[in-house]
């Protein structure tokens, strides 16, 4: 599955992807599915969404550890520190223009209806992503337990970290509760549609 690819075209396509990154991490996974797993071929939906999982362990931001999991997929280290610098390039670059004169051009109605039309758009993305995540992450009852427990934890506002490291823990318990239970995987499901097209 995986494909060699320069580092300087894996920063390109995180450098692309920071431009329009807006909303944060979650609204990544639209860019991510389209450029590496559709278009690229490094990564499948099921690697990225189990980055996903692993960067809610790890400090910082999500789009940056994302695309570290990522890059590092498709070139090892290199290609690791090639994706956090395109992807967080075009934010500290947006910053150090921007800052200077952002309290001049706020005040203006056209830079407040551009604001509130990418609101629109990044609450687009945030449900293309979480309909994404769907499908490899709620599949059985067991992981439907899980969401709704999660779900009612944050509607009590019960700390991130809690319900992270809570959800990580039943994962650890029906793996040695229910060892004959799979997770889905996209891989198969690929070479699935493959076989289903060549015959």
């Amino acid at each position: 599955m995986t494909k060699k690819i320069s580092l300087l075209k894996l920063f390109r396509i995180y450098f692309k992807i920071g431009l329009v990154l807006f909303g944060g991490g979650y609204a990544i996974l639209p860019f991510l599915k389209a450029e590496m797993a559709e278009k690229e071929k490094i990564c499948t939906m099921e690697e990225i969404t189990n980055y996903y999982a692993l960067s809610q362990c790890f400090p910082g931001l999500v789009a940056g550890n994302v695309s570290m999991f990522t890059g590092y997929k498709a070139r090892g280290i290199a290609g690791a520190f090639a994706a956090v610098c395109g992807v967080c390039m075009p934010a500290y670059l947006a910053i150090v223009i921007v800052f200077s004169f952002l309290s001049v051009i706020t005040g203006y109605p056209i830079i407040q209806n551009i604001f509130e039309v990418l609101d629109i758009a990044v609450c687009v993305l945030i449900l293309l992503t979480v309909m994404e995540l769907w499908e490899f992450s709620v599949f059985d009852k067991f992981t439907t337990f899980i969401f709704i427990a999660a779900l009612v934890a944050a509607i009590m506002n019960i700390s991130p970290f809690i319900i992270v490291i809570s959800a990580g823990l039943l994962g650890v318990f029906r793996h040695f509760a229910f060892p004959k239970d799979r997770v889905p995987c996209a891989c198969v499901k690929n070479t699935m549609s493959e076989e289903e097209d060549n015959e």
